[in-house]
C-alpha cells in the first residue's frame, strides 16, 4: 500500500523541502548516510515514511527553526558517515528516558538535524588479541560472512546484519590500556567462540573446510541424534589461525527431533 493508496488525511505531514547550497552534494550525504533513494537531477527523494525535495530555493536552517528528525540504528556509524560525507556532529548524545539517543548534526548545507538511535541493553562484544589482524579479519569474514566496520592492522570490528559480534585486537599492540595477553599462556583456554542462529551451516562447513580449519568435533547434533529435545540444532567445533576455538551452531530447531 502506498501513500496514494491511503489518501489525504488530516494533520499528517505530506512533504518536506530540505534547503541545499548544492543539490548533488545533498543527494550523497542524505543517499550514505541514512539510505534515502534520491533523484540528484530534481532533488527528489523518498525516504521511509515521507518524501521530499532538496532545494535551492530555500535558506538552510541551522539553530532556531523546526528541527527534523530522522531514525538511524547505530550511534558510532551514524556519526562516522556524517563526517565522512561533509557533515558536523554537534557535542555528545544525550539520553532521552533511558530509551533513546538524541544527537544534532548539519547536513553538508548547514541545515541542523536531529538524530534518533534507539539504546539498546548490555550484550557481548567479546575481544579477542591476535597476531595479524587483517589476516584473522578475512578469515572469519569468509567463514561467517561477517563485515568489516574498522579495518587496519592494530585493531578490528566485525559485524553481522549491523550488530557488532567480534572485536580483534593484535597481541603486541598496547593502545591505551596496555597489553591484555600473556604470551606465556596458552590463548583461549577455557574459552569458546560462540557463533549461534547461523541459517547457512553447511555453507559454513564448507567454507571452514576451504579455510582448512582445524577440526576440534566435526559437524554433530545438540543433544545426540536419537534423544530429542534441546536446543535441537547442529554444531561445528574448529580452530581459528590464532588457536581459539570457534562453535558455529545451526538455527535451534532446525535438526528437530520428538523428545
Amino acid at each position: 500500500m502506498t501513500r496514494d493508496d491511503i489518501g489525504p488525511t488530516h494533520g499528517r505531514i505530506e512533504y518536506v523541502q530540505l534547503p541545499a547550497m548544492d543539490i548533488a552534494r545533498s543527494a550523497a550525504f542524505y543517499e550514505k548516510v541514512f539510505g534515502w533513494s534520491i533523484d540528484a537531477g530534481h532533488g527528489s527523494f523518498e525516504a521511509p515514511g515521507i518524501i521530499g525535495q532538496l532545494t535551492t530555493d530555500q535558506t538552510p536552517a541551522g539553530t532556531g527553526g523546526p528541527l527534523l528528525w530522522i531514525s538511524a540504528e547505530s550511534l558510532p556509524h551514524i556519526q562516522r558517515e556524517v563526517i565522512a560525507n561533509g557533515g558536523i556532529v554537534h557535542g555528545h548524545p544525550q539520553l532521552d528516558g533511558g530509551e533513546r539517543w538524541l544527537v544534532e548534526i548539519d547536513d553538508p548545507a548547514g541545515n541542523r538535524i536531529g538524530v534518533v538511535v534507539p539504546a539498546s541493553s548490555a550484550q557481548a562484544q567479546t575481544m579477542i588479541a591476535v597476531r595479524d589482524v587483517e589476516a584473522s579479519s578475512r578469515w572469519y569474514q569468509q567463514l561467517l560472512g561477517l563485515r568489516s566496520d574498522h579495518g587496519g592492522p592494530a585493531y578490528e570490528r566485525l559485524l553481522s546484519d549491523g550488530t557488532l559480534v567480534l572485536q580483534l585486537h593484535n597481541r603486541a599492540v598496547e593502545h591505551h590500556h596496555g597489553l591484555f595477553v600473556s604470551p606465556e599462556v596458552e590463548v583461549g583456554n577455557g574459552v569458546l567462540l560462540w557463533f549461534g542462529e547461523v541459517a547457512d551451516f553447511d555453507d559454513v562447513v564448507a567454507r571452514a573446510g576451504e579455510l582448512n580449519a582445524p577440526i576440534v568435533r566435526a559437524p554433530h547434533r545438540n543433544p545426540p541424534e536419537g534423544q530429542g529435545g534441546g536446543p535441537g540444532h547442529r554444531e561445528i567445533w574448529i580452530k581459528d589461525p590464532d588457536g581459539y576455538t570457534v562453535v558455529v551452531a545451526s538455527t535451534d530447531g532446525e535438526a528437530y527431533e520428538p523428545a
